[in-house]
């Protein structure tokens, strides 16, 4: 346990999470104080401890004249950098991706990479030396990068429509996620899809209006397909935005059959996820799945060839052994789907995981599966295209999206990376709109509950139209 106090509390959030992640890889009591000031052009920062008598570790780092939100920016930076090193030291533990919090580190390396000039050395010093990135994940953050960095290409006309359709056939119990099993929500299903149409036709009447170009389509959830072909065959009919990609997160195999990708093929749909998150079958009857392995073969037979495909496996799902997620990513990559994604997995608080203590924090086999999984796919042919991060995440790692090359995601990319417009749909969808000249990014949230959406609809329609005049 490592107790922190901090003289000035304004940035305690950023430095707590930062202190969270060494208290699951480390189990001993440390009381930690910062105090910090700026002094004559320099951000003077102490560190001590009651780890050993009259310990204090003194950082200087020189701080230029800017703007309030660019020093604060800065400030934190260097506290996160003197805190973590101390940590190092007074502990013996190093992080994967040492002093970073925040879950896009690709987009935070670009930046760097395009802004050298104000940090004085490469994208690559700085997450290696200042922010004691591991070489590992330095490696692939840059080969992400350089996948991603010709897809990002882009005109400042260009927008993605996401659509949220929150329904599954049952609630994972690793899930945090708005998403409400079918069984106890049937009445909502139709009156939530007309609320829906309403909204996908004041989008098409937006696009139209600006003649904006639709860059991608994401159908995400819960599982769309949950709803069954005839009620997604309804939403689908309002989303022909003549975007190139057009994917929808099937999700679940046991709810995608020739008639559904008949269904979907009709509407131009080109991407679906079929998701085994492990080919182990007491796992999945474990964590509330409820469908077989086969299942999960049988929906990519019928997808195959008609359909780009991604599959999702979680790494230290729970009693899962080294050698069970082994056998998940082989099987995963004889099938040879398009895009195969590595989740690592994290436990919010509203996951019944979480409810039931499943402990996730064993760091040293959390290392061991991704890093097998980066070696596997890539010797495979796959690349990684995106990646981002989440709290509370086994080992403190990340997920990573591998594609085929030319078939990664472009929406995906988007989303992570945060350069591309959005027009969000549907309950819990977040709008956003881009200035790239200020790097300010505004947004526009519906209604998380898919109650409060139906209820709502009228005055959120009204919203959206303010937000994108």
């Amino acid at each position: 346990m490592i107790n922190f106090s901090v003289s000035n509390t304004e940035y305690l959030n950023d430095l707590a999470e930062l202190i969270r992640l060494f208290e699951s890889a480390y189990g001993e009591d440390i009381s930690l104080n910062l105090d910090y000031a700026v002094r004559d052009g320099v951000f003077r920062v102490t560190v001590s401890s009651d780890r050993y008598d009259g310990f204090k570790k003194n950082f200087y780092y020189p701080i230029k004249e800017c703007d309030n939100l660019v020093r604060k920016r800065v400030e934190k930076r260097y506290l996160k950098i003197a805190v973590y090193r101390t940590l190092c030291f007074l502990t013996g533990v190093e992080l994967p991706y040492g002093c970073l919090t925040g879950i896009r580190p690709t987009k935070l390396f670009t930046e760097i990479q395009n802004d050298r000039e104000s940090y004085g050395k490469s994208a690559r010093e700085v997450f290696l030396n200042d922010y004691g990135v591991s070489e590992e994940k330095v490696a692939l953050i840059e080969k992400t990068v350089a996948v991603q960095t010709p897809l990002r290409k882009k005109s400042a006309n260009e927008y993605d429509v996401f659509v949220f359709i929150p329904f599954c056939p049952t609630k994972c119990a690793y899930c945090s996620f708005v998403s409400l099993p079918l069984s106890r929500q049937k009445k909502l299903v139709e009156p939530y899809v007309d609320c829906l149409i309403r909204e996908l036709e004041q989008t098409r009447q937006l696009i139209k209006q600006k003649k904006w170009k639709v860059r991608a389509v994401y159908i995400g959830g819960g599982t769309p397909t949950s709803i069954g072909p005839q009620m997604l065959d309804r939403i689908l009919e309002h989303c022909h935005f003549g975007a190139k990609e057009f994917t929808v997160e099937a999700g679940r195999p046991d709810t995608i059959d020739d008639e559904t990708v008949k269904m979907l093929l009709k509407h131009g749909v080109t991407r679906i996820s079929v998701n085994p998150q492990t080919f182990n079958a007491r796992t999945l009857e474990k964590i509330g799945r409820q469908h077989k392995v086969g299942d999960t073969v049988n929906a990519f037979a019928c997808a195959r060839g008609r359909l780009d495909v991604n599959m999702d496996l979680i790494a230290m799902l729970p009693d899962e052994t080294f050698e069970d997620f082994k056998y998940s990513l082989d099987t995963a990559v004889a099938l040879s789907p398009e895009n195969i994604t590595v989740h690592t997995l994290y436990l919010k608080k509203g996951s019944a995981l979480k409810l039931d203590g499943y402990d996730n924090t064993d760091c040293a086999t959390a290392s061991r599966m991704v890093d097998y999984a980066y070696k596997k796919l890539t010797e495979a042919g796959y690349v990684p295209y995106y990646m981002y991060r989440q709290k509370y995440t086994s080992g403190n790692l990340e997920n990573v999206g591998y594609a085929k090359v030319g078939k990664e995601c472009l929406y995906n990319i988007d989303i992570m990376e945060e350069d591309t417009p959005i027009i969000a749909n549907g309950a819990n969808g977040i709008s956003k709109k881009i200035d790239r000249k200020i790097n300010l990014i505004t947004r526009c949230a519906n209604y998380k509950e898919p109650l409060e959406y139906i209820k709502n609809i009228d005055m959120m329609l009204e919203r959206q139209r303010e937000f994108w005049k």
